[in-house]
């Protein structure tokens, strides 16, 4: 069963000056620690909604293979919007979707782990009586939510005697699902307990080469991107890449494997479309799957050499 995720960072009102997704969280930033955290616990894929100072956060987490759309009307919209702008984009990619918000970056990857032990069609994480964030919620349930017409959102949408009666809550002991860190004050604060680092972990990267270095995970999060919008333009911006760099990386690849990567077509309103054939939709899955299949190696012996260390 394949869970992705929607991580809410469009901004929203706030009494703060502070960028709440870029502020800093141990040696890295509230963003990229969300991200990571998912990343470790096999979520895939994971959509980042973007708004506020849109460009500077979609570069700052350019490299960390996740799907960026942007809410131009972040400003004059509801939390509620984004999560169905990221649910309408997410729902045929996955099995279920976790929703969370920027604003929690010190739960753990075991508290990810554990919800996603869960069967139901929508559960949360329960911290001394308190619901926490990521919301699960299964593909068949984001129709319903699309729909939804309530005044407080998702919150209310959960309350609802239809998804109160199925929504099962998980206990956990990670004070990391309602601690909000939204000001430098925040940040202080959770240095100063044992949320300051991530715990040491293993990481893996898979290249492929013939004459040369020609498939990696750049490659593959390209490809990926292509495959989602259905544009070669669209993925180089997402990647804060030129669009000359993008058709040497894929011209490289051609080259290497022997046979056409893309399907493209110029011209109409949106510049045309691009996508894979079916032959490198294939080898982009086998790719997926032996890089997904080398990290679950690489965990095990990670914990074999190093798990006293944690």
């Amino acid at each position: 069963m394949t869970t992705g995720a929607v991580i809410l960072a469009a901004g929203h009102k706030s009494s703060t000056t502070s960028f709440q997704p870029m502020l800093p969280v141990g040696d890295t930033t509230a963003v990229k620690r969300i991200i990571i955290t998912l990343q470790r616990a096999g979520v895939e894929p994971v959509v980042v909604i973007t708004g506020d100072r849109g460009e500077e956060l979609e570069k700052h987490i350019s490299k960390m293979r996740v799907v960026c759309l942007r809410n131009a009307e972040y400003a004059t919209t509801q939390l509620f919007d984004s999560i169905c702008m990221g649910l309408n984009y997410i729902e045929d990619l996955c099995d279920r979707v976790l929703v969370m918000p920027t604003k929690v970056p010190l739960l753990l990857s075991e508290t990810i782990e554990k919800i996603m032990e869960s069967e139901a069609p929508l559960c949360c994480p329960v911290y001394e009586g308190r619901r926490g964030h990521p919301v699960m919620i299964a593909a068949d349930w984001i129709p319903k939510i699309l729909n939804y017409q309530g005044e407080y959102g998702l919150r209310s949408f959960l309350r609802e005697p239809e998804a109160d009666a199925v929504l099962e809550e998980i206990p956990v002991d990670d004070r990391g699902i309602i601690q909000a860190v939204e000001t430098d004050e925040d940040c202080a604060m959770a240095l100063s307990g044992n949320h300051g680092k991530l715990p040491l972990h293993s990481r893996m990267s898979l290249y492929l080469e013939c004459d040369e270095v020609f498939f990696g995970p750049g490659i593959a999060q390209f490809l990926s991107l292509i495959d989602h919008t259905g544009s070669m333009q669209t993925a180089c911006k997402q990647m804060h890449m030129s669009y000359s760099k993008g058709w040497k990386i894929m011209k490289t690849a051609e080259r290497e494997l022997g046979y056409p990567l893309l399907i493209t077509q110029s011209g109409g309103a949106e510049g045309g479309f691009s996508q894979l054939t079916p032959k490198t939709k294939d080898f982009l899955n086998r790719f997926l799957q032996m890089e997904q299949e080398m990290n679950s190696h690489a965990s095990r012996l990670f914990e074999k050499y190093f798990g006293d260390e944690r």
